[in-house]
């Protein structure tokens, strides 16, 4: 899998959670050229604008240029971009499920009330804080009933309510 230079960029802008809009601004050049940029149109950016994309995003050039050859270096480096890309097909069938879709929804609408109800930004960071956190327990949880389940040989079995 080659990841070319533009989606570095977007993974990285997406990462410092800056407005495509806003780094144009910044870079002084239009939006629409940074897009060009980011979905591989435009191949050959002036480089001075290619020295202030990686000064704003702190993206490293031999990365970027794809000179780096240690593969497990290039990995440290994007990790977002590529959790992005791994995950993108195994999300997008998880999520083909209408049921598990209205119910991934259902859980993103809760946590977004969540932040109006707390009100203080503070809080709300630490509620999120400790979802990740359960969120990380549950998950344990379940895996280790699926081995129990597993060697005792119970058929698993689905709720589908919603």
């Amino acid at each position: 899998m080659k990841i070319k230079a533009g989606e570095i960029i977007k993974a990285k802008r997406e990462e410092k959670n800056i407005s495509l809009v806003s780094l144009a601004k910044e870079l002084n050049i239009s939006p629409g050229y940074l897009s060009q940029l980011e979905n591989g149109v435009k191949t050959n950016p002036n480089l001075e604008i290619l020295i202030s994309i990686i000064q704003k995003l702190d993206i490293d050039l031999e990365m970027l240029l794809g000179i780096e050859s240690s593969e497990e270096n290039y990995l440290v480096k994007i990790p977002s971009l590529l959790k992005l890309v791994l995950a993108k097909e195994r999300n997008s069938r998880v999520l083909s499920d209408p049921v598990i879709l209205r119910k991934y929804c259902k859980l993103a609408e809760k946590i977004f009330e969540t932040k109006y109800l707390i009100e203080d930004s503070q809080l709300y960071s630490m509620f999120f804080d400790d979802l990740l956190n359960q969120t990380e327990t549950l998950v344990k949880r379940y895996l280790g009933l699926r081995v129990l389940m597993e060697d005792r040989e119970v058929p698993v079995k689905t709720h589908n309510s919603t």
